[in-house]
């Protein structure tokens, strides 16, 4: 299990070897936020240029076959420092970051983004204070062709504040998000795993819930966000985000009307990441609810 200094002194060393991250670690302070409320959540919205590269990657499989994987290690820059977080997996300081402190956990052979990994688990309890969260392949993963995970400090991640409100640590087992009372622009599973052979049922449906499939089941696996972490009572627990779009149609659009907001984890985890400032002064509650409609599962819809 790493502490928080274990950690702090990663990212340092990584820093102090390494212009281009500490350069955009050092921009962090510069990232303007706002907050705008959408429905019963208040969702920030971060100006954070240095995310141009993932919010505008291309993954369709022309592009990716026709560049060198970034996440294998042969092709990563010489500076870029490895940690051995847990068999098979290398955690590496993000070089382009979100907030302070941000991981990426890849695995150490490339095979593709197909699935949440069963490792989550065990990576989420050697980082506690910390969210793990996966990219499905067609929801947010930059690096569909490469196994990966990221993490960062659970604070940051607003969904995460409100659903340990609203699902107590002793309401162990399922709970959706329809059940907590508010008014939410999308639907999501909560998992409060039980330290006893009854949490297994509870794990299986976190690792293997997925997106909106062509059959109207949630088995997708590529269309999928999720978070694991520890919470400050020492149990494990999850949000499963199904999706059923990888990016919204504003993101197509020409003009004044185009949005360049590709959501991952984060941004459905409540911090919507554009890399233009336009985007950023004119992002309104109602664009971002709508957004969220077109790439997740709406309450309404399950009715």
């Amino acid at each position: 299990m790493l502490s928080h200094d274990d950690i702090k002194d990663f990212i340092e060393s990584q820093l102090a070897v390494w212009d281009l991250a500490k350069r955009n670690y050092d921009a962090l302070a510069q990232v303007k936020r706002r907050n705008v409320v959408v429905d019963d959540i208040v969702v920030g919205i971060q100006w954070n240029p240095g995310r141009i590269g993932s919010t505008g990657a291309k993954i369709d499989v022309k592009s990716i076959s026709e560049r060198l994987c970034f996440l294998c290690r042969d092709n990563r820059p010489k500076e870029q420092l490895i940690f051995p977080i847990a068999m098979g997996w290398e955690m590496l300081v993000n070089p382009f970051p979100v907030f302070p402190v941000h991981l990426t956990i890849v695995s150490e052979t490339h095979r593709p983004q197909s699935s949440v990994p069963e490792d989550i688990v065990n990576i989420a309890t050697e980082l506690p204070g910390m969210a793990v969260f996966f990219n499905g392949a067609h929801a947010g993963a930059s690096a569909p062709d490469h196994m990966h995970m990221q993490a960062v400090l659970k604070e940051e991640i607003p969904l995460i504040a409100l659903t340990e409100r609203h699902h107590g640590n002793s309401d162990f087992g399922i709970k959706l998000s329809s059940q907590f009372g508010l008014k939410l622009p999308f639907f999501f599973i909560s998992g409060v795993v039980a330290p006893d052979e009854s949490g297994l049922k509870t794990l299986v449906t976190g690792l293997n819930t997925g997106g909106l499939s062509n059959n109207g089941e949630l088995n997708d696996p590529l269309l999928v966000n999720t978070f694991f972490w520890i919470d400050n009572s020492g149990l494990l627990r999850f949000i499963i985000i199904p999706r059923k779009a990888h990016r919204p149609s504003c993101y197509y659009l020409d003009g004044e009307k185009n949005r360049m907001v590709s959501p991952g984890s984060i941004d459905m985890g409540g911090i919507i990441i554009v890399p233009r400032e336009k985007d950023f002064e004119s992002l309104t509650s109602d664009e971002i609810r709508h957004i969220y409609s077109e790439v997740a599962i709406t309450h309404d819809s399950l009715i």
